[in-house]
Order: C-alpha cells, then sequence, then structure tokens
C-alpha cells in the first residue's frame, strides 16, 4: 500500500500534452511510480479556476448549436442511468451531497425523485441546493457523488480528506473518472480530450484509483462504464485533431472502445461506489 500523504513525485515523464480549449499552453504528465497516478505539473502561481472561462468548456457553458444539444440530450440519458445504477445506494442513504455539481441539474432531478440532496461548486456558486462548507464544520452526509470531479481538486493530498470528513461511517462514496487505460486513450495520445490539461490535475486507471482509494479505509463497492463518454471524447479528439469527419471517426472509434472493453474492463471512463471499512 503506498503512503499518500506524501507529494506526488516526478518518477517518470509521460506525456506533453496542449490545453485545446482555453489557453493553448502546453503541460507536462509526470507519473508517480509509487502510487501510479501521472499528474499534470502547473506552476506556482497556477490560477486554476481561469481555465475554466471559456464558452468552448462544454461542461460550465450554455453553448447552442449540436455539440450542445448532444452534451445536453445525453447528459439527461445519464440521469436515470445513474439513478438506476444507485438505486440501492440510494435507497439507503437519506441525506446526499453532489460535490462539485456544476448547475446542479442532478441534484433537482434526484430532488424531484424524493431525495434530500445538497450541492457544492466553487464555480458555479449558490443554488437552491448549494451547502457552504467552510461554514458548516459537522456537515456529513451518507453518499457523497463525485462525477468526474476527483481529477479537478487542485490538491488532491489535503483536499480529498477534508471531502472525506463529511462522509458518515457507514457511507458511500460515488466516484466517476476517465481511465488512461482505455482504447481512446490509446489512439489519440497527446489529442486524448480526456486529458483537458491542466482542468484535470490527477489521471487515474483502474489499479491506481482502487489503491489510492484503500488509503482512506474505501473498498469497491461495484464499477460500472459511462459507455456514451467514449463517443464524446473521442468526438472532441477529433476535433483537436482537425479531422475532416469527426463524428464518424468519433463513432468509429468510441464504437471500438467500447467493444474492447468488454474484455478488457478498459472503458473511456467508469462509475466506481466505495464504502467505509
Amino acid at each position: 500500500m503506498f503512503h499518500v500523504k506524501r507529494k506526488l513525485q516526478k518518477d517518470i515523464f509521460s506525456i506533453k500534452v496542449r490545453d485545446f480549449i482555453v489557453s493553448n499552453e502546453f503541460f507536462k504528465l509526470y507519473k508517480d511510480s509509487e502510487t501510479g497516478i501521472i499528474w499534470t505539473q502547473v506552476g506556482k502561481n497556477h490560477n486554476h479556476l481561469s481555465y475554466y472561462q471559456s464558452e468552448n468548456y462544454i461542461p460550465h457553458s450554455n453553448k447552442q448549436g449540436l455539440l450542445g444539444f448532444l452534451y445536453r440530450f445525453s447528459q439527461r440519458l445519464m440521469f436515470v442511468y445513474k439513478r438506476i445504477l444507485l438505486t440501492k445506494q440510494l435507497k439507503e442513504s437519506r441525506s446526499i451531497l453532489d460535490y462539485g455539481a456544476g448547475d446542479g441539474k442532478f441534484a433537482k432531478y434526484l430532488e424531484k425523485k424524493g431525495k434530500t440532496i445538497f450541492t457544492y461548486d466553487p464555480l458555479k456558486g449558490n443554488n437552491s441546493n448549494s451547502v457552504n462548507l467552510s461554514q458548516n464544520a459537522d456537515f456529513q452526509v451518507d453518499m457523497i457523488m463525485m462525477w468526474h470531479v476527483l481529477e479537478h481538486i487542485p490538491d488532491l493530498k489535503n483536499g480529498f480528506p477534508q471531502i472525506l470528513e463529511r462522509l458518515n461511517k457507514k457511507g458511500f462514496l460515488v466516484i466517476a473518472v476517465p481511465n488512461r487505460d482505455s482504447f481512446d486513450a490509446k489512439y489519440y495520445k497527446d489529442h486524448w480530450a480526456a486529458w483537458d490539461v491542466p482542468r484535470h490535475l490527477y489521471h487515474f486507471n483502474h489499479k491506481s484509483l482502487l489503491n489510492f482509494m484503500s488509503c482512506y479505509g474505501l473498498f469497491l463497492v461495484f464499477k460500472r462504464p459511462l459507455t456514451l463518454d467514449s463517443f464524446y471524447v473521442s468526438y472532441l479528439s477529433e476535433k483537436y485533431k482537425k479531422s475532416n469527419f469527426p463524428w464518424i471517426s468519433a463513432i468509429i472509434i468510441g464504437l471500438i472502445s467500447n467493444i474492447l472493453a468488454l474484455f478488457s474492463s478498459n472503458y473511456s471512463s467508469s462509475v466506481y461506489v466505495f464504502k467505509r471499512d
């Protein structure tokens, strides 16, 4: 078992990746050999939040057009999928925190289904469900959801334990992350959209994520694929490559990625449900 309280090391240079969305800067990614985590090197004066301020960053934009429409349509499909996937855990959880909730749409969806849910997002500000964690020291819930959030936390070493303090002893932690071992990641290499530097500061595969969670006394309940992600990520990757037929190529690569993952379990991204020992 590795030790997560130390600083991640530059043991192995992994890849150099461009920020295609905001700055066009290049960032170096290094692998910490002990943890297996690949991390994005940023400067000491790095302003993390400034790299989200673009209409090209679809999750935080109201961009219209075909891509925006398809993103929101697939988002609604995923709401249903997530609720069905977590049926048992939602029944056992009286209170839920959607950490990094964005505009809070999934929280509102679950609230309509009768769940007591709170949201927190440092970028999107307040909504009707939001909670100010800095002013609620004793605030705890039975489930914390982090949908593609873990990789964004600026200080994982100190920030993640603070998030876990909000989870009750028998609580569930729901994590969704991209998988750097997926076929689409290997195919697109430095153009793989889910590197998403420097917004994504940490890059996991299955093994490194499970090892990381085990250090906090969390065991895996189950893992399930997010199969639509391979198509979305492949489309963005094709756009970064300036492909002439991004939709056609994205469908082909996304489909191949999902088919190969049936045998390897290396989907483009997956959702993990953990529970405290």
